[in-house]
């Protein structure tokens, strides 16, 4: 299998490297001189298309026709205004980000436009009905669908930047149309918005005024529940957290402890006086005796009778008449004091068993109270859940009750949640066709038209430009490239009269010339041994400068010095042309055939000193001898006579015999030629080559238009042929 080395090496075996540095894989870096080198080459393409592109643009921007547009501004409200501080039906929804696109996603809704194409009864005019103009029977309803979907195809609602700010714009054909359609999609979205509201508010107030029946009713129905039970249990409320039993009970219980209290004192006076009548005492001691103004009363009477019992006793002695009498009255005394306390005593009996007596019947009322209290306990539980359903229904009704006032309330003061910015003016010129888009429409036609055509022309394209890409794709290194004589500026004026090979002669100092030469030694420093060497000159298909340049190459070795000969092995294709030279010489054919010597084939060049081995003219038939004895003797005849033999050999995919001549050669030239020879054609060439062990040592571009290369080939010499031309004549 035929490969070559990516590592490429000069003339002279030194490695084409840059040091131990590390390798770059220029596979994944843009070459931009070789995509300006495109550009260069395929200029006049790209020129030719792009005029086709802008003229297809100018057209079609004078063709189309203008459109009109015309931009109305609504805002969002940033705070709503409070006439009245109570909660909205439908409340104020704070215009952030999202706010901001969903009114714009409203703005687009189908219902929305629907309603403008209503308003402005848009079905009247052809520009939203083209059924008008067509005469085509179509149904309102879709007339109505189609008007809709163009409103929507020419607007646009979109944020102004980041603001609360909504731009809407229409376009149409007629600048008026463009305003009036604008300014009403505004004003319809603000009045969808009020009516919504408004709407919200009236659904609202009627239905709390129907739910306020039905809690009213209730609320009666359970006061009138709890009503009717207290009054068969006896559940009379005469606190937050009392009845009548336990306000009773209260009572009692107060009477209860007072009674027993004054129980307690009566029977304590009753036991003290007793206790005191018992030890003999005559009782005027007792407290109730001191309070007592009878008591009072009487002791006064007999501490004055006493003291006249005394006085007389001691003035008339105990005889005295008046002594006796004042005695018996002051027993009588004693004895109503007696009387009266023994009465006392007697009172605090009755009052002690009054006590008692008063205190047992206070502590049965008790009793019967605390049952009534359990029986009202257990009643008081169905009480309570009665409250609780009226409680419940009562708050119920008081909050439908209050949110009702407030929805009544609001009533006239609904208010839209945006509000227009700027109106939509009557545009005064059009918005489209316009000038700058068509431009860069057209530039980016232009550029994508020229890309896709370049590419293409590219891909088609199988030539090689450079030397640097013919080394990239056979892997093998470039001897040089060899001129066209037909573009090479120096030798204008000679026209077709003067055959490129007489360049040699008549031109030496031509860059044609120079690159034979530039050839020769390239091919002298690949010769280790710098011995005699035999160069056979070859392509891979024919018309690829090939002859030529065998000839041009031998005859400037020949004016080099060099003792040289031009051995023409093609079989179709001759070195000799019309030169007499030739037919005086047996040719290579008898030579081989041993029908004379080396000496009676060969011919002299007498302009170069070139000694040429022709094929003669006249020979028809011919057959192989590319691998015979004969043309190996040959060969190593030629060594030992001379110091540069040169082998034109037929192209390698049409004839054998050029792998045969290749194999026996020391160095083997591949011409390529410039933008023709297919590269696929001279990989398969190198592989034929490769497979019968043949030398090759490079490959030469041949008919190079340096003009042209000097624009694209800028890793070439002839890029900078502009600055040494003036060297050649």
């Amino acid at each position: 299998m035929y490969a070559r080395p990516q590592q490429l090496t000069h003339i002279d075996g030194h490695m084409d490297g840059r040091g131990d540095s590390a390798p770059v894989d220029e596979g994944a870096l843009i070459d931009l001189r070789a995509f300006m080198q495109v550009l260069r080459r395929r200029r006049l393409v790209i020129i030719l298309v792009s005029l086709v592109v802008f003229a297809a643009a100018t057209a079609a921007y004078f063709t189309t026709p203008p459109v009109y547009t015309s931009t109305t501004t609504v805002a969002l409200e940033r705070g709503g205004e409070k006439v009245v501080q109570v909660d909205q039906v439908v409340p104020d929804v704070a215009p952030d980000s999202a706010a901001v696109d969903t009114e714009v996603a409203v703005l687009k809704s189908p219902g929305l436009i629907g309603k403008v194409v209503d308003d402005l009864q848009l079905t009247r005019y052809p520009e939203f009905n083209p059924a008008l103009e067509t005469g085509e029977v179509v149904p309102e309803e879709a007339q109505r669908k189609r008007a809709v979907t163009t409103v929507l195809g020419n607007m646009t609602a979109s944020r102004n930047g980041f603001s609360y700010a909504i731009d809407i714009s229409y376009a149409s054909e007629s600048p008026a149309m463009a305003a009036k359609v604008a300014n009403k999609i505004a004003e319809t979205y603000i009045g969808e918005q009020v009516a919504t509201k408004s709407g919200a508010t009236s659904r609202a107030s009627d239905f709390l005024e129907g739910q306020l029946d039905e809690l009213r009713a209730q609320v009666e129905s359970a006061e009138a529940a709890v009503a009717s039970y207290r009054a068969s249990h006896g559940l009379f409320d005469l606190g937050g957290n009392s009845s009548v039993t336990q306000e009773e009970i209260t009572t009692l219980n107060a009477q209860l402890a007072q009674a027993r209290a004054e129980e307690a004192e009566a029977r304590a006076r009753l036991s003290t006086a007793n206790a005191q009548l018992a030890r003999g005492g005559s009782g005027e001691e007792l407290g109730e005796s001191l309070d007592s103004p009878v008591v009072s009363s009487l002791r006064s009477q007999r501490a004055k009778v006493s003291g006249r019992v005394a006085a007389l006793r001691q003035q008339y002695g105990p005889r005295y008449p008046e002594l006796t009498r004042t005695q018996q009255e002051l027993q009588d005394i004693d004895e109503q004091i007696s009387s009266e306390v023994r009465r006392i005593v007697a009172n605090l009996s009755i009052q002690a068993n009054a006590a008692g007596q008063r205190t047992g019947s206070i502590m049965g009322s008790l009793q019967r109270a605390k049952g009534t209290l359990a029986v009202d306990n257990k009643a008081s539980v169905g009480l309570s859940e009665l409250e609780r359903r009226a409680e419940s229904a009562r708050t119920l009704y008081q909050t439908f009750l209050d949110r009702y006032k407030q929805t009544r309330a609001q009533r006239g003061l609904e208010r839209a949640d945006s509000y227009i910015v700027a109106e939509a003016q009557v545009p005064a010129l059009p918005s489209s066709p316009n000038v700058l888009i068509f431009a860069v429409i057209g530039l980016i036609g232009a550029i994508a038209g020229s890309t896709v055509v370049v590419a293409i022309l590219q891909l088609l394209d199988r030539g090689v430009e450079t030397t640097s890409n013919l080394e990239k794709k056979l892997g093998m290194r470039v001897l040089g490239s060899i001129p066209d004589t037909k573009h090479l500026p120096e030798l204008e004026g000679l026209g077709d009269s003067v055959h490129p090979t007489q360049l040699i002669v008549d031109r030496p100092q031509s860059s044609f010339a120079e690159a034979f030469r530039w050839l020769q030694t390239s091919i002298h420093f690949n010769q280790r041994d710098r011995g005699p060497v035999v160069v056979a000159i070859t392509s891979a298909l024919p018309n690829e400068g090939k002859t030529t340049a065998a000839l041009s190459l031998a005859r400037s070795a020949a004016m080099a010095g060099k003792r040289t000969i031009l051995v023409d092995c093609d079989l179709r294709r001759r070195v000799s042309s019309t030169e007499p030279g030739p037919m005086e010489t047996i040719g290579l054919r008898a030579l081989l055939d041993n029908q004379g010597q080396l000496d009676d084939a060969i011919y002299v060049d007498p302009e170069t000193g070139l000694f040429v081995l022709p094929r003669r003219n006249d020979e028809h038939h011919i057959q192989p001898f590319a691998d015979s004895a004969a043309f190996s003797e040959l060969i190593a005849a030629l060594r030992a006579k001379f110091d540069f033999i040169v082998l034109d050999t037929p192209p390698v995919l049409t004839i054998d015999d050029s792998r045969v001549i290749a194999a026996k050669a020391d160095s083997v030239i591949l011409m390529v030629r410039w933008r023709k020879t297919p590269t696929r054609a001279a990989e398969l060439a190198l592989r034929h080559l490769d497979s019968v062990g043949a030398n090759v040592i490079g490959a030469t571009l041949s008919m190079v238009d340096v003009t042209a290369q000097a624009r694209i080939g800028y890793e070439d010499a002839s890029y900078y042929y502009g600055a040494y031309k003036s060297y050649y004549a």
